[in-house]
């Protein structure tokens, strides 16, 4: 098998929304490989490997007939496992002539493929992430690509004290002060970590939100989860006395395009203050957010690009990046 970039394969990583994929051909990438997408007319998710046998021509620029998929250049027609099944020129179609079929999981909210070895694909569940379709839950998000390194954004989720310095709006004030001790635990794929805040003043639109006073204090509870090279969960709490905890909870699906460029879904689910009036105001909050997050990783793949790598100078709000990197590197190397 071809080895991809600095980026592990064997995981589950998003490929699309469940929204994006129909009866239309799809085109994307995915690990620096041309990805084909499209439903069969049963509603099932094909993933294949978007260019032609025969000739460099992605199948993408062809068309469906049933549930196969015919090139635009050379007619070869290939079906939703791979394999070709029809040559226009000639009734045999040539031994081995096939496109890789990879394996795909969808979970009512994004469709998850496998890279790697396909055999070990059934025997690593993909990640989970059920609040997504609880109606329990209220979820606003985006998606988008950014030109940097899928590693940069796993070590930027791991670290929140940044968020009172790019966006300190967005910040609870208790981000602003020196954090309490973070607690990290590791097993041989995963990496979270959780600290307690004391009590302490909300954000203005935290307030709104619960409908709490502005004034009015609570023990803040942070934890975060790097599932695996694929997602990324956030929990924020809200302790209250009188009902239960207030969560935010932000999913990161983080999907390798190339080197130096991932694509990056985010969500932003709470268990509170249900509505369009809250998700009109969570919304542009959170992408600008986000979006300045995009512009300084992309700042920093630039400076690696142009000058490379040098040793950096770590501090204890670092103990989860550098677990998670550590992870990551293993995994790349194996």
């Amino acid at each position: 098998m071809r080895r991809t970039g600095n980026y592990p394969s064997n995981c589950w990583y998003v490929v699309a929304t469940s929204a994006e994929v129909g009866r239309e051909l799809l085109a994307t990438r995915a690990l620096d490989i041309p990805v084909l997408l499209y439903r069969t007319l049963a509603g099932s998710v094909v993933a294949l490997e978007d260019r032609d046998v025969h000739r460099p021509y992605p199948l993408s620029l062809g068309r469906l007939d049933g549930d196969d998929v015919v090139s635009g250049y050379t007619g070869f027609t290939y079906n939703p496992s791979g394999q070709c099944v029809r040559v226009p020129t000639q009734e045999a179609v040539p031994f081995g002539a096939r496109v890789r079929a990879f394996p795909v999981h969808e979970d009512g909210t994004f469709v998850w493929a496998w890279f790697g070895e396909s055999a070990l694909a059934a025997l690593r569940p993909p990640p989970q992430a059920p609040w997504l379709q609880d109606p329990a839950w209220a979820t606003i998000g985006d998606g988008w690509e950014t030109a940097a390194n899928f590693q940069l954004l796993h070590e930027n989720f791991a670290d929140i004290t940044h968020v009172a310095v790019v966006h300190p709006d967005i910040a609870p004030p208790v981000l602003r002060g020196p954090p309490p001790p973070l607690e990290v635990e590791v097993s041989e794929s995963t990496v979270s970590f959780s600290r307690t805040y004391p009590a302490s003043a909300l954000a203005d639109w935290q307030a709104h939100l619960l409908g709490r006073p502005v004034q009015a204090r609570y023990v803040q509870h942070e934890r975060g989860v790097f599932v695996g090279p694929g997602l990324w969960v956030d929990h924020w709490d809200v302790q209250m006395d009188d009902v239960a905890p207030a969560t935010f909870r932000f999913t990161h699906a983080v999907t390798p395009v190339g080197p130096s460029r991932t694509r990056h879904h985010w969500r932003v689910s709470r268990n509170f203050s249900p509505g369009a009036e809250s998700d009109d105001l969570l919304r542009p909050m959170f992408a600008e957010y986000y979006r300045r997050v995009q512009a300084i990783l992309e700042t920093m793949q630039g400076v690696l690009d142009t000058d490379g790598p040098r040793d950096e100078v770590n501090v204890s709000a670092d103990a989860a990046a550098l677990q998670v990197r550590r992870i990551l590197n293993t995994m790349i190397t194996k």
